[in-house]
């Protein structure tokens, strides 16, 4: 096995060779899911079936050509039609010929009519189902796109952090040399310089998942992980109007102006206010409407489901039509046409013949009227089931919404709290530097502006998968 790795990766590299992974945006990671991701091939190829059906629907009120040709050789003598003697028309004989070439044409058939209607619904319903597919790759591709560039943002926090806590250490043996300090001091910062490097070699391991968790969605081959490189390094948030309107709306709001926290009686009254509130707080009734009207429009598991009760529609006309009959034109060029005869293929004469068949079924005990009420209450079954699911997408986006409001309540919040923790260590720094406070409220600075940071870059992350969220309950960026 390890000696075909290498030409695993061989074929890797030239199947993949135009990918543009070293500087990777999320528009152009979309694009590549949408061309690569399995998932999204197979809905592909359902997409193509479900055509094919519909197509098989049409060819059966197309005319059809048939070719039919008989003989038999028997041991003992028969008698068989022989259309070329009208005084002897039936002769005994040990072998028998017959041969047709018919052209057949339905002429009215409720069954094939509804089918061949019931099939393009189908048919959309599968586009849609593939549209669906998308909508769920898109929320994927980007969760996981700026999860990586959080984790990456984490491993950047972690190694300034390793930098702060090593100049304390420096400090701490220039202080040991000079008698100031104690080997006690200089250890216990030696052992925060430890635990800073194990928490780097963590968030590092969670780097390298998380980014084999974006080459999976991708669809591309995991051995191309190394060559990719993100062109984006931050979270967009001011830069994308939707959450930049809302951040500056609750700043406003609520005080976050000027890198200052709001006072503690100000943040009190707020806290209140949000935990009373019975409906959202930034976000009007008019726009959770939009949104709802939106996903109606755009929601492809919605449409799709909604497609499905006019394809159980259709299937309740079919059965109806079974009530009606059955009308068709054919037309014969045949030799012994029924009867086989005694006349070889080589002497064979040909006739024409044409007509109308009706096929009419009267009575059946009641089979067509069960047969009705069956497709009826699959047709109900399809209705509740879309009004379940309509139910369903109205609660995920007031969700999302409250999930996005808090969100964005959180990243004001720890904007906030990241400015004075980076003011607070600067300060001890100082401090430090001249030996005007000890190691340890040193590296208590150190530790709440670290965790600040973290909590800031999670609160980021939290936002834009809240945004994207958002989108994918609206269905807005899927498309067929």
């Amino acid at each position: 096995m390890k000696k075909n790795l290498p030409l695993l990766s061989l074929w890797a590299f030239s199947l993949f060779a135009e990918i543009p992974l070293t500087s990777l945006s999320l528009k152009q990671a979309e694009n590549i899911a949408r061309e690569y991701n399995k998932a999204l091939l197979v809905a592909k190829e359902g997409t193509t079936q479900a055509q094919e059906r519909k197509d098989q629907a049409l060819s059966r009120w197309l005319p059809s050509l048939l070719y039919r040709a008989e003989f038999s050789d028997l041991q003992k003598k028969e008698l068989f039609f022989n259309i070329f003697d009208p005084h002897r028309p039936y002769i005994p004989s040990h072998r028998g010929y017959g041969s047709i070439l018919e052209l057949s044409q339905p002429l009215f058939s409720a069954d094939l009519f509804f089918n061949l209607k019931a099939k393009q619904r189908e048919s959309e319903v599968v586009e849609w189902e593939q549209a669906s597919t998308v909508n769920e790759l898109l929320f994927a591709v980007r969760k996981e796109y700026y999860s990586v560039v959080t984790t990456q943002i984490s491993l950047d926090i972690e190694r300034e952090n390793i930098n702060y806590l090593s100049f304390a250490l420096e400090q701490e043996q220039k202080k040991l040399e000079a008698g100031n300090s104690t080997p006690l001091e200089v250890n216990q910062s030696k052992v925060a310089l430890s635990n800073a490097i194990s928490l780097y070699y963590q968030t590092l391991q969670k780097l390298k998942t998380a980014r084999n968790r974006l080459i999976l969605a991708l669809g591309i081959d995991p051995l191309l992980e190394p060559n990719m490189e993100l062109s984006e390094k931050e979270i967009p948030l001011y830069s994308t109007p939707e959450i930049a309107f809302k951040l500056q709306c609750a700043a406003t709001q609520y005080g976050y102006l000027n890198d200052q926290i709001p006072s503690t009686s100000d943040f009190l009254d707020h806290i209140q206010t949000i935990e009373k509130a019975k409906s959202l707080i930034l976000f009007s009734d008019q726009e959770v409407f939009r949104y709802l009207e939106l996903a109606v429009l755009y929601r492809p598991d919605l449409k799709a489901r909604k497609l499905q009760i006019e394809v159980a529609n259709e299937n309740v006309k079919g059965k109806q039509g079974h009530y009606l009959p059955q009308i068709n034109g054919y037309a014969r060029y045949s030799y012994n046409d029924g009867y086989l005869g005694a006349k070889p293929f080589s002497s064979e004469k040909y006739y024409w013949s044409a007509g109308i068949t009706l096929s009419w079924n009267l009575f059946d005990s009641f089979l067509r009227e069960h047969e009705i009420r069956e497709a009826k209450s699959v047709k109900q079954s399809t209705q509740i089931q879309y009004d379940h699911k309509l139910q369903k997408v109205e609660v995920e986006i007031r969700n999302g919404l409250y999930v996005l409001e808090e969100a964005i309540m959180a990243y004001l919040s720890s904007q906030q709290a990241v400015f004075v923790a980076d003011q607070a260590r600067c300060q001890a720094a100082e401090k430090l530097q001249f030996g005007k406070i000890p190691p340890l409220e040193y590296r208590d600075a150190v530790n709440m502006l670290l965790q600040s940071r973290k909590t800031k870059n999670e609160a980021s992350r939290s936002l834009i998968e809240a945004y994207f969220d958002l989108r994918y309950a609206v269905g807005i960026d899927a498309s067929i």
